[in-house]
């Protein structure tokens, strides 16, 4: 398992993948036009770029083997979408490509995470989960985050709710 920083010249397959694997992690819970719009939004080339370039995001493809199996997006400071403490670490994207759901890839990217976070000194990790997806909610609890509070999630086309969890360094 490699976990490959993600350069610029990577933003066909990175969208490609971010589209793919929002759409199938998402699409049979929101209601129809909501998704769609949000993806034309949140994956559009020139957001990406943007955010690919930010100083304080760290945006990684998970490989194993020859495959691309997912991709990871971690944020410090004021990169971070919320609290933008300087003692905490925000995985904003973990998504594992159809495929290779229930594989183990999905702890070893939040064993990545940690590992990050403790080589930058950070005394927590966060991440924002939408309150309608028990499978990851489950999977986070049993990873060691626990929930932490509520915040809204702008869809564009709606407003839904995420649950904050964090997972303690200290």
């Amino acid at each position: 398992m490699q976990f490959l920083p993600i350069q610029l010249q990577d933003i066909t397959i990175l969208r490609t993948l971010a589209i793919r694997t929002y759409t199938a992690a998402f699409a049979h819970k929101n209601k129809s036009g909501v998704l769609e719009k949000y993806v034309v939004h949140a994956f559009a080339k020139a957001h990406l770029e943007k955010q690919l370039l930010a100083p304080n995001s760290y945006w990684y493809f998970l490989k194993h083997n020859d495959a691309i199996v997912g991709y990871l997006k971690l944020n410090i400071g004021d990169a971070q979408t919320e609290f933008q403490q300087s003692d905490g670490l925000e995985i904003e994207r973990i998504y594992i490509d159809s495929p290779y759901i229930n594989q183990g890839f999905g702890k070893k990217a939040i064993d990545f995470s940690i590992s990050e976070a403790q080589k930058l000194e950070k005394n927590y990790i966060w991440l924002g989960v939408w309150e309608e997806n028990p499978d990851a909610i489950r999977f986070y609890k049993r990873c060691g985050f626990k929930i932490t509070g509520t915040h809204y999630y702008d869809m564009i086309a709606e407003i839904q709710t995420d649950y904050i969890m964090q997972y303690n360094l200290t």
